[in-house]
């Protein structure tokens, strides 16, 4: 299944589960650019609108919205539909056609889901000269080792687990390094800032169910995958402490400086 096709099924969940974005990301991006009431934003997966919410509240710009799900953009149309310089596009990034320009072209938790013969060529396009590319992330851990350690012996069961004894947050790194290779990789962009924030946030049994359900590589699991881990909850008061780890790469085009 498609990642936008699996998020649009469980909007509603996506919704109830995943957590925002930190204001110490909005703040580094407000070193490197002003936007306001006449800057032209691009947000690339909007989902839910919960970082187009804290940008528009930021910065009043004019924000063009790109979301493919179906359900998504009805419940953006909901959230926005008082805002004139909201506007939501129901189509995919690689879909969208259009000759304005933009001051910056932001995606969050979204960008790896696009094209890669498409993402940095066509942000590029679309891009004013100064222009930025501000991607972001959130990244799920588990803060406690010895539940991590518990639940990672379930992952390998189901074939979802990597023994290669690194922990949680090693591979949060990895990826975000990957990802961060990929950009430079690109010679459209490069990266002029990053950031990692970290915070904890406490999901009950349930709660942490749902969430793993909002990923597309859970979706085709046995639901004795989700007992399992349910039962190592259960045992610890039916609490488990997540680590988000949010990571934001500030990108300016290639042969350009802000």
């Amino acid at each position: 299944m498609k990642g936008e096709l699996h998020f649009d099924n469980n909007f509603e969940t996506y919704n109830d589960v995943r957590p925002g974005y930190p204001n110490e990301i909005y703040e580094l991006i407000s070193k490197y650019k002003s936007f306001d009431k006449k800057s032209k934003i691009l947000e690339i997966g909007a989902g839910n609108g919960v970082a187009s919410k804290d940008v528009y509240e930021k910065w009043l710009s004019k924000l063009t919205l790109i979301e493919p799900g179906d359900n998504f953009c009805k419940l953006l149309q909901n959230r926005f539909n008082n805002i004139e310089d909201i506007k939501i596009k129901n189509t995919t990034f690689e879909k969208y056609s259009d000759k304005t320009l933009f001051d910056a072209v932001i995606s969050a938790t979204a960008f790896h889901w696009v094209d890669l013969s498409v993402k940095y060529k066509k942000s590029y396009e679309i891009l004013e000269n100064d222009g930025l590319l501000i991607l972001f992330w959130n990244y799920y851990g588990i803060e406690d080792v010895k539940m991590e350690n518990l639940i990672q012996n379930i992952y390998i069961k189901y074939g979802m687990g990597k023994n290669d004894n690194k922990n949680g947050y090693e591979r949060q790194i990895e990826i975000i390094n990957d990802r961060k290779h990929e950009i430079e990789d690109s010679n459209y962009f490069k990266i002029i800032d990053s950031m990692i924030v970290k915070r904890t946030f406490e999901y009950s049994t349930n709660k942490n169910t749902q969430l793993l359900k909002t990923f597309p590589n859970h979706s085709q699991l046995d639901e004795n995958f989700f007992k399992e881990i349910e039962s190592i909850i259960e045992e610890n008061d039916g609490k488990i402490n997540l680590r988000v780890l949010t990571n934001i790469e500030i990108c300016e085009k290639s042969g350009h400086s802000i």
